[in-house]
């Protein structure tokens, strides 16, 4: 392969080559595919004929091993942008791009599809989240805000870790934050709004289609509805 193998140095290598990776690899495994499948009803022609090679091809595709691609991301992946919030929800046809999965193995395809194609989106939906459970929780968002501030004080020294200073701010800065955290419940304000991201995230990625149809700013059926759509219909 023209690429690399798998190996625990993946973050070094950029998304250009993760993805030419992923590409090679499953254009190998569809060929693989293709092959086994044309040898399996070549061994059946004689036999039962097209009803063999039938079976043949449906045990090839299903022995066929999933290729996943977040065991893969790199820095510059956990780094990109979120996509269009309309292509994400897939808002122009939303009743098109959602379906439940058959089989185990097409949900974690669709699963493990959707977060690569849209991490972004998910860390930013967490972040709101994160926003929406502090602002319900006054004490917690003072609590995090005073913990910001202490450990951006403690690491405003230019100290060695190995001086006893250092080591002594640092222990005293644990203790007041772990104080701070059980009186004004700011783990559990995290807590809560991880476990909403994490519902989210695995609701929508496990329903929305891989091949959803994109956003469709000339045809969108909700075009006609919005102010812009009527004033254009009408021209």
């Amino acid at each position: 392969m023209a690429a690399f193998s798998p190996n625990p140095l993946s973050l070094s290598f950029s998304n250009q080559d993760i993805n030419q990776w992923v590409r090679e690899g499953e254009a190998l495994e569809r060929q693989r595919v293709a092959d086994e499948t044309r040898r399996k009803e070549g061994l059946g022609a004689g036999g039962a004929g097209g009803h063999s090679g039938g079976s043949g091809k449906h045990g090839a595709l299903g022995n066929a091993k999933p290729r996943f691609k977040t065991p893969y991301l790199t820095v510059s992946d956990l780094k990109k942008p979120a996509k269009g919030w309309r292509e994400f929800f897939a808002a122009d046809f939303f009743w098109r791009s959602y379906k439940v999965p058959r089989t185990l193995t097409e949900l974690k395809l669709t699963l493990d599809g959707n977060v690569f194609e849209f991490f972004g989106n998910y860390v930013t939906l967490a972040f709101v989240f994160l926003c929406c459970v502090l602002y319900n929780k006054p004490k917690a968002l003072l609590g995090g805000y005073l913990l910001i501030k202490l450990w951006a004080w403690v690491r405003s020294f230019d100290e060695s870790p190995d001086s006893f200073s250092y080591k002594t701010r640092n222990l005293s800065a644990t203790l007041i934050s772990w104080l701070v955290g059980v009186h004004c419940k700011v783990t559990i304000a995290a807590s809560y709004a991880v476990l909403v991201t994490f519902v989210f995230a695995l609701t929508h990625g496990c329903l929305r289609k891989r091949d959803a149809p994109g956003p469709d700013f000339g045809r969108s059926p909700k075009r006609g509805k919005s102010a812009l759509g009527k004033l254009r219909l009408n021209e």
